[in-house]
């Protein structure tokens, strides 16, 4: 008697997977969603990412911001004592804050010789292929000393002249012009109030506020033109109404004490 066939095996159901790769594509959706409505703070963000890259994938993931502010950290270190030139991290990226009384000459927006090579070591850290993605805020920020001169009527010109400042010297080092820009608060966004209650200055606030602030950000800078729509008149040329015989025109009557018209 002949051996009974082997069993024939069935083919794996695998209809599960539509199932499964379209509540995959639903939570990709709905993260994508929640991200495009809310405020990310990159930097936290990054973290997340690289934890659970690590968990899930067992590798190591490249975080620029990281990076960043660690090359950022080492130049900081080298340089300078942490004072005249601090570094940080906010929800948009990396900040670097240049103390305006150690930078700039007294009530002007002109460079001390002994900043150059701290500028410099920035602009060549900002222009490494691995971070050519990043674009720069320069804020310049003051106190809330009223500054009235010629070149200054303000605070405003102040701050603002004191970050284009530190933008000439990093577009001077090969930094382009297309990823920076200039911000001027003056004095409405002091780190700490200027004076007191009463009104007497806090000399070591004031110099804290007396700053520029270097946001290094992903974001892209974006730009509408505005469009213009011509104005056209609602009186035109030749649509002016003529009298005809049936509206005869008023005659014009000459006051009795009117000059006569002269030759114009």
């Amino acid at each position: 008697m002949a051996p009974p066939p082997p069993p024939q095996e069935e083919p794996a159901d695998e209809s599960w997977l539509a199932t499964y790769a379209d509540a995959i594509t639903l939570l990709m959706a709905f993260f994508v969603l929640m991200v495009a409505v809310s405020k990310v703070d990159l930097a936290l963000y990054e973290q997340v990412a690289e934890g659970i890259n690590e968990q899930v994938n067992k590798k190591e993931r490249k975080a620029p911001i990281k990076d960043f502010k660690e090359d950022a950290a080492e130049v900081v270190q080298e340089l300078t004592d942490g004072k005249v030139l601090k570094l940080g991290v906010d929800d948009s990226g990396i900040v670097l804050e240049f103390d305006s009384s150690t930078f700039f000459l007294p009530g002007t927006a002109q460079i001390v010789d002994a900043a150059y090579p701290v500028l410099t070591a920035v602009a060549e850290l900002v222009n490494a292929p691995q971070y050519e993605m990043f674009n720069l805020d320069l804020e310049g920020h003051t106190d809330d000393d009223p500054i009235s001169t010629v070149q200054f009527p303000s605070n405003w010109e102040l701050g603002a002249a004191r970050a284009a400042s530190v933008l000439r010297v990093m577009n001077e080092n090969g930094t382009k012009i297309d990823r920076m820009r200039v911000l001027s608060y003056a004095s409405t966004r002091p780190k700490a109030p200027n004076r007191m209650e009463d009104g007497t200055p806090i000399a070591e606030n004031k110099a804290k506020n007396r700053r520029v602030v270097m946001r290094i950000h992903q974001k892209p800078f974006e730009y509408s033109p505005p469009k213009y729509v011509p104005v056209t008149s609602i009186a035109r040329e030749g649509t002016e109404v003529e009298p005809t015989a049936e509206q005869p025109t008023a005659p014009t009557e000459t006051p009795p004490n009117a000059p006569a018209a002269q030759n114009q």
